[in-house]
């Protein structure tokens, strides 16, 4: 079997039941706007996280910078000073929007693009560096993706994921609710293994760490955010309460899950 269908597969195992998903209420792979917004203006007030040093480095003084999968620009928008050029793709028209909307707020000025990557790849600009963070345990056919990216660098592709699939820590609690078995991969590893069988080449690889950073305003923010995740229909949630109460931290009025640091890898591609 192949990297790539090794990948593939791993991440087809992720997929949630038809009888599960039937009863959904809401899209569990979706985040409230209140929660993402949060996430962006965490990004702007920490510390920058390592792939927008090696970012930094990469570019040229006055470059161009293409984020596949921006969001709001969570990860891109804190390097964007000096840039030419600041171009982001992604599928929802309103992340787009909020993208360009905390852009203003920077006096940057961005370019946006609407649709699924690598599809609208031909009708996107070339850059000197094209990234994608935090969007590759999204993509089961993670080949044309990455080859798409690197055929869209004049210098390096970089793509930046957790070391394992970003749901890994909700497995107890599938097996909880819905005794329901979750897979142990992909994970970055496989992501690399995938980029050397597709170019010949070993990319730089670069570990890290950060501390969790999101936070909840009240258990009723916390419950519907996991809840969501879970397929819990929303009258049914408080039964989540004591599952979470034990990784729960209270502190200044926050609720944060969890105080472990959460693992990543940098993945930069060389052209």
């Amino acid at each position: 079997m192949t990297a790539a269908s090794r990948w593939r597969q791993a991440l087809e195992a992720w997929a949630l039941p038809d009888e599960l998903l039937a009863r959904a209420e809401e899209s569990p792979y979706g985040w409230s706007q209140d929660l993402w917004k949060r996430r962006s203006a965490i990004a702007a007030e920490t510390e920058l996280p390592v792939t927008c040093e090696i970012v930094a480095k990469l570019m040229p003084g006055d470059g161009t910078l293409l984020d596949i999968g921006v969001g709001r620009g969570r990860v891109s928008l804190p390097i964007a000073d000096g840039l030419s050029r600041l171009i982001g793709v992604d599928e929802s028209r309103e992340m787009l929007a909020g993208f360009s909307e905390d852009a203003g707020r920077r006096s940057t000025s961005v370019e946006t693009f609407e649709g699924r990557w690598p599809d609208i790849a031909p009708s996107v600009p070339l850059a000197d560096v094209v990234m994608a963070a935090n969007v590759a345990y999204n993509v089961a056919d993670i080949g044309p993706f990455v080859q798409a990216m690197i055929d869209h660098a004049r210098a390096a592709a970089v793509l930046e994921v957790t070391d394992r699939h970003p749901w890994s820590h909700l497995a107890p609690l599938f097996r909880a609710v819905h005794d329901l078995d979750r897979p142990d991969g992909p994970t970055a590893e496989d992501l690399v293994a995938v980029i050397v069988e597709m170019t010949g080449i070993e990319p730089a690889v670069h570990r890290w760490e950060r501390p969790g950073h999101i936070w909840y305003e009240s258990w009723d923010e916390l419950l519907d955010h996991y809840g969501r995740r879970l397929v819990v229909p929303k009258a049914e949630r408080h039964i989540l309460r004591p599952l979470l109460e034990p990784e729960v931290i209270s502190e200044g009025g926050r609720l944060r899950v969890g105080d472990k640091p959460t693992a990543f890898a940098t993945i930069v591609v060389g052209r």
